[in-house]
């Protein structure tokens, strides 16, 4: 009978043992960042809300193909899955198309010197050649027109300060100005002696 005793203890010392280990086996996981997004509980409805009503949509339009299909004979299927393709092949050569003209566009633009991210290409882009090539050459005309533009105003300036005054003064002369004002007009006027 000890002897049962003896085994009987022993596994109920293992899982002790083993209960005490197991917290400490387990890695402790870091606190999360205060920078962390925290949603309120209206921001949380509606993002569940707009991922459910998404969901739901997609069921529905599954279902209504699945109700579809077994409405209709074998031929109608045959057609139905034709006309489906048909579509999709459609799609696919218009893609084709508008991304043949998007390279062709971007080689009209580069050889007259114009470099545009992607999502003004596009459009510019049409799925006819004539329309494309019309296209580009009227912003070409613009872009090149704003750019003028914009460089003449730049190039507008009134006379320079040194010039109208006569001599320019140096930095010592203008900290020697005693009225602080006058001092300070100065510096502002003539900044590149005191970089």
């Amino acid at each position: 009978m000890e002897n049962e005793q003896v085994v009987n203890t022993e596994p109920e010392l293992e899982e002790e043992q083993k209960t005490e280990e197991t917290p400490e086996e387990k890695p402790k996981e870091p606190k999360k960042e205060e920078s962390e997004k925290k949603y309120s509980d209206e921001e949380v409805n509606a993002i569940l809300s707009k991922k459910f009503a998404k969901w739901t949509a997609q069921k529905e339009k599954e279902l209504d193909e699945a109700q579809k299909l077994a409405e209709m004979d074998a031929q109608q299927k045959a057609e139905y899955e034709r006309d489906k393709l048909e579509k999709e092949l459609a799609e696919l050569k218009r893609e084709n198309t508008l991304n043949a003209m998007g390279k062709t566009a971007r080689t009209m633009l580069s050889e007259q010197g114009v470099h545009l991210p992607d999502a003004l290409v596009s459009i510019l882009v049409t799925e006819e050649a004539e329309s494309t090539k019309t296209n580009v050459d009227g912003f070409v005309q613009l872009f090149k027109e704003a750019v003028d533009a914009a460089v003449n105003e730049k190039l507008k300036s009134g006379t320079p300060k040194r010039m109208a005054g006569g001599k320019a003064m140096t930095r010592d002369e203008i900290l020697n100005i005693a009225d602080a004002k006058a001092r300070r007009k100065a510096i502002q006027e003539n900044l590149e002696l005191f970089n």
